[in-house]
């Protein structure tokens, strides 16, 4: 037993030597320096992937993913006010100056982290290119920036020789290990700078090699001014760095890693590791609010055009060298204040034109993924392919550098055709999309909003109460002189806007207006309008609802088809038709409106705001309901107790003193009854979350709506936000968030379709314990905007309508 353990200790202690020896200690210290620079570039890459959603929290609006921090250059020369001490980025410091590369040490306390030391113990050091750096900004930012810099090896000649294959694949940032100090070079502190944590001192060539200037053949990892830290550098002459680790001069030749013999130098051992631009993008690319951006300004883009094609056309942007084929005209999208930097999601226009081509028929249409109706084309270029290049100008005006397949070719050429069956719409990650993916949109024909209009006003010689200015891109609801007064029939008194694209619910959507209320006649009305969310499985672009209190919402007008629910409405309305009362004059229908000074109202106004839904299905004694298609907006219904049954219709909120969904809001002239209303900005943010249930009966969907609206132009911060719909309130201005105007949360029951057959029904669908189809409610959606009149005048104008799609 004895001569066991003996054995036992003394084999553990082999063990222990061994992994003590010089040759395991220096594997174990070369690991720790390369985890310590890979730590260091995901820092750099956290950075990025915060920094425009960190920048707007900090009043710094519309900064792009891309730009990275500034080196640590000390405490006496950082120009940091929010960052004082060690660690901090430089920002401006003084000497900066666009296309500035600058050469300091990483700065790990701006990153988040704690110091990272290389083998030797010493602070990592951190270059970046002028391309990149946050402060002096160069434009555009994107994933073809060409960085300020290069990486040459020692191969054994008297140059250091470029490893890189071109241009894109510049580092657009190093991180250095130091190493040892080489003869010449002084680490001591020098007093002044707080170095408690990393110790030193911040002269570049102090640490990064080599330490006579001259000694690489006039390569130097640092640069000039104080310090050796910073210098304007550009994309045609780079910055060369060298990253290998040691290189050694043998009679004016340079050998790396060893060198056998007396004739050898040790001149550098700085060991870098670089960031180049395309991992940069890679990981850009798969954070869903950089796709939500592109989406959106590819959104704004195609709808602004549609709407400059429906008021008379756009002229596409030149490329140089480029001569459009005879059939149509083709270039680069052309500047518009409609889609420019200033307009959400901000400032993505100016980086990211170069790749959007946009092309329009000289006669007829296009057929863009399939669809025929066409009115023009918009292709967004995305990422490169590795055969394409985009680094000079005659590169950049090169059209094969940016489309690929069909719609390269009949962009170039003769032809109509672009984008494929089924798209891709939309800007995806990497994958399931190839990196160079063209993503081709439609411009449709016709303006982004169709009307639906009374026949029954065009019969009796009125004007609608409905139109859209494409020109303008204003929606009007309302007309002067159209009342009953004026002789028009109570009835006719309605008229629909539908955005004329319907999109899958998907995640939700966050939407975007303003609207006023404007004088006319002496006064601004007493009725209002709805923002209506319908699905669009079981409606299209020619519903619209009943005139006077039904607010085109609810009801059936008799003339077009009615908007069936599944729905939901964010209604403005002007008046208080207190109580419920059904009545064949639409004029006189009581929808328990709350709000108002006479009739027990809770306010000195008679107007409100409210979620709403579509209130009873069926005939109900209890709520004295005979007409359930003319109940939809009906506040307080369908009341608790009024119905038994698991699939209940959600209930509209009726009290503004205890209740979430409605709420007194003032729309009437401002200052004076005489004046137009005020500018209000509307916010609707709609979250759906699944609920499935073995019985598919009732499997539903939890709906939240969140309304946000503000009309004093003093509070910027919250209008800013309202306007962002690219992100959520919850992210913008988390205090306001948790205090919308409206909100409510609903459940909408999966819409019955036809029955199973065998138990089986079409896609999307699922089998009922009834044997009946079942699908989820709103699972494809349209957005429009419902109005009505009766005996006063009104007109509302809507601006700035924007939805951002959360696929």
């Amino acid at each position: 037993m004895l001569i066991f353990l003996i054995l036992l200790v003394m084999a553990g202690l082999t063990y222990f030597v061994s992994n003590f020896s010089p040759e395991s200690i220096n594997f174990r210290r070369t690991q720790q320096g390369q985890e310590a620079l890979t730590q260091a570039r995901e820092a750099l890459i956290g950075y990025v992937l915060r920094y425009r959603e960190v920048q707007y929290a900090q009043g710094q609006p519309g900064q792009m993913y891309g730009y990275l921090p500034l080196p640590d250059l000390g405490t006496t020369r950082n120009n940091n006010t929010g960052c004082l001490v060690e660690g901090c980025d430089a920002a401006n410091f003084a000497g900066n100056a666009p296309n500035a590369t600058v050469i300091g040490r990483l700065p790990w306390n701006t990153l988040g982290i704690e110091p990272l030391r290389d083998r030797h113990g010493e602070c990592l050091w951190y270059a970046v290119s002028g391309s990149h750096q946050r402060i002096q900004q160069a434009v555009p930012m994107n994933w073809d920036s060409i960085s300020h810099l290069d990486v040459v090896v020692a191969n054994d000649t008297a140059a250091l020789a470029s490893a890189l294959a071109g241009a894109h694949d510049r580092p657009v940032a190093v991180i250095f290990s130091p190493g040892p100090p080489l003869p010449g070079q002084d680490r001591a502190a020098a007093g002044g700078d707080d170095v408690t944590r990393c110790g030193g001192n911040y002269d570049a060539a102090n640490y990064l090699d080599p330490a006579t200037a001259t000694a690489l053949g006039g390569v130097t990892n640092y640069l000039a001014g104080t310090n050796k830290a910073s210098a304007v550098t550009d994309p045609n002459t780079p910055k060369a760095l060298s990253l290998q680790g040691r290189v050694f001069d043998s009679g004016g030749n340079f050998l790396p890693n060893a060198c056998q013999g007396g004739n050898c130098d040790l001149v550098a051992n700085d060991v870098g590791l670089s960031l180049t631009g395309d991992m940069l993008f890679g990981a850009i690319r798969k954070n869903a609010y950089f796709r939500a951006d592109i989406n959106s300004i590819l959104d704004r883009m195609t709808f602004c055009l549609r709407d400059q094609v429906a008021a008379g056309g756009f002229a596409p942007a030149a490329i140089g060298g480029f001569t459009p084929p005879i059939d149509k005209s083709a270039g680069r999208i052309p500047d518009n204040a409609c889609y420019d930097a200033t307009q959400n999601p901000l400032g993505y226009y100016d980086h990211y034109k170069e790749m959007i081509f946009v092309a329009k028929p000289n006669s007829g249409n296009f057929t863009v993924n399939a669809d025929a109706n066409c009115a023009g084309v918009l292709l967004f270029a995305s990422q490169r392919s590795n055969a394409q290049q985009r680094v000079t100008a005659v590169q950049r005006n090169t059209l094969s550098n940016y489309l690929e397949g069909s719609n390269l070719v009949n962009f170039a050429g003769v032809g109509t055709a672009f984008g494929s069956v089924g798209g891709p719409v939309v800007f995806d990650r990497t994958p399931p999309q190839s990196l160079e993916q063209d993503i081709a949109r439609c411009i449709a024909t016709g303006a982004t909003f169709s009307t639906v209009e009374s026949p029954t006003l065009t019969a009796e010689g009125f004007g609608q109460l409905v139109a859209y200015d494409p020109g303008t891109r204003i929606l009007t609801l309302g007309r002067e002189d159209v009342t009953t007064g004026a002789g028009a029939s109570a009835g006719a008194l309605f008229g629909c806007a539908w955005f004329a694209e319907s999109r899958r619910l998907d995640d939700g959507f966050r939407t975007y207006f303003r609207f006023q209320f404007k004088n006319v006649g002496g006064t601004v009305g007493a009725n209002g309008f709805v923002f209506t969310v319908a699905d669009a499985l079981k409606n299209n672009l020619l519903v619209c609802g009943a005139a006077g209190s039904h607010l085109g919402y609810s009801g059936d007008n008799g003339s077009t088809p009615k908007i069936a629910f599944p729905k939901i409405g964010i209604e403005f309305d002007q008046s208080r038709n207190a109580g419920f009362s059904e009545n064949a004059d639409p004029t006189l229908s009581g929808r328990n409106d709350p709000c108002g000074a006479l009739g027990g109202g809770t306010a000195g106004f008679p107007s409100h705001s409210a979620i709403t839904y579509w209130s009873h299905e069926a005939v109900n004694a209890v709520d004295t309901v005979t007409l359930p298609d003319f109940d939809d907006n009906v506040h307080g219904f369908p009341t608790v107790g009024s119905l038994a049954g698991p699939r209940l219709p959600p209930r509209s909120h009726a009290d503004p003193a205890t209740e979430t969904g409605i709420k007194c809001v003032n729309l009437r002239g401002q200052p004076a009854a005489t004046d137009d209303s005020r500018l209000y900005h509307v916010r609707v943010e709609v979250t759906p979350t699944r609920n499935v249930n073995a019985s598919a009966e009732l499997s539903n969907t939890s709906l939240r709506t969140q309304v946000w609206m503000e009309w004093d132009p003093t509070l910027t911060g919250q209008l800013d936000a309202i306007r962002n719909t690219t992100r959520p309130m919850s992210l913008l201005y988390p205090a306001y968030a948790a205090t919308p105007t409206l909100s409510d949360t609903a459940t909408l029951y999966d819409v019955q379709e036809a029955a199973c057959v065998s138990g089986v029904c079409p896609a999307g669908q699922a089998c009922g314990t009834d044997g009946m189809c079942y699908r989820p409610a709103l699972d494809r959606i349209q957005l429009g905007f419902t109005g009505s009149q009766r005996t006063q005048d009104q007109q509302v104008e809507i601006y700035d309508f924007f939805t951002t799609w959360l696929p």
